[in-house]
């Protein structure tokens, strides 16, 4: 397992950061886990990093990675992961800054580490560096859709720094591993209940129809097939077509369905509500089956 601190950087943010690292003279920033020689390059200039995936290295605990040579590329790649400290990097691209994070390798709660020989002063290398990180960053932020603000929930796990922060005031976005059109929105800690209150979960919708066409299985994996229903008066549109997943028994025309669709929160199409779920009605089932889909989707 890994202990990791997922972060937000923005190059000023991470310039601050690699200088805490650098203030141990023994460490190095490795830039890359893969070379074509047993000598990885490192260095300690922070103008001088090209690539995202990068490993902090300090000799004194380890004073030389261990590297394995893979014949089939004639490459060595780096090895020593429980005794070096991951450094994904920001990466900021068109007025946007993704997350990164720092991680260490460890043992299982109640096992030995992977490296006894250097467990204890790794650990207490990340728990200090992720000690300032949290004295320094913020994660007071809602994680929100693009393209329905008002949809969206409070996220903890991200730590932004103040100049990433100060960025997305003026229009950047700040995003998460998770949809594209997402983006976090950071606000004052004290503000946390009114801001939160702006804010809501993505609605879903269960509607009864009857299938007038079945069209093609899009997906045999994922059980996903396209059905055009006729729905009851009641519903918010008289008929759908689109792909739904579906379970056996396998609706066909002219089937009483029950139709779970979500709302669309991304904006990847032009309809109001996405298909999510079919399934066959019967008078033997029907009230069952209702009953679970409002309970499975919060309907």
């Amino acid at each position: 397992m890994r202990s990791q601190l997922v972060t937000l950087m923005a190059p000023e943010d991470e310039a601050a950061f690699l200088s805490l690292v650098f203030e141990r003279p023994t460490v190095s920033l490795i830039t890359d886990e893969r070379s074509p020689t047993p000598e990885f390059p490192h260095t300690r200039a922070l103008g001088a990093i090209d690539s995202l995936q990068c490993m902090l290295w300090d000799a004194a605990i380890l004073p030389r990675p261990r590297v394995e040579h893979i014949a089939s590329c004639d490459d060595y790649y780096l090895r020593s992961e429980e005794s070096l400290i991951q450094f994904l990097r920001s990466p900021v691209k068109n007025n946007s800054i993704g997350v990164g994070r720092i991680a260490l390798a460890t043992g299982w709660k109640g096992a030995p580490a992977t490296n006894p020989k250097t467990a204890r002063a790794m650990t207490e290398w990340f728990n200090a560096l992720g000690r300032w990180l949290k004295a320094n960053f913020e994660n007071s932020f809602v994680y929100a859709s693009d393209f329905k603000p008002d949809v969206g929930s409070r996220e903890r796990t991200v730590w932004a720094g103040p100049r990433a922060i100060e960025l997305s005031r003026q229009g950047w976005r700040l995003k998460h591993h998770g949809p594209p059109e997402y983006s976090l929105h950071y606000f004052a800690p004290a503000e946390e209940a009114d801001v939160l209150a702006r804010y809501r979960a993505p609605r879903n919708l269960l509607c009864v129809g009857r299938v007038v066409d079945v069209g093609a299985v899009e997906s045999e994996t994922l059980q996903k097939q396209t059905f055009r229903v006729a729905l009851a008066p009641d519903a918010p549109f008289a008929e759908f077509e689109g792909p739904f997943s579906c379970t056996r028994p396998t609706p066909k025309l002219g089937d009483e369905v029950a139709c779970v669709f979500n709302e669309n929160i991304l904006g990847r199409r032009p309809e109001p509500w996405e298909p999510r779920e079919i399934r066959k009605l019967t008078p033997a089932n029907r009230d069952r089956v209702l009953d679970a889909l409002r309970k499975t989707w919060r309907v």
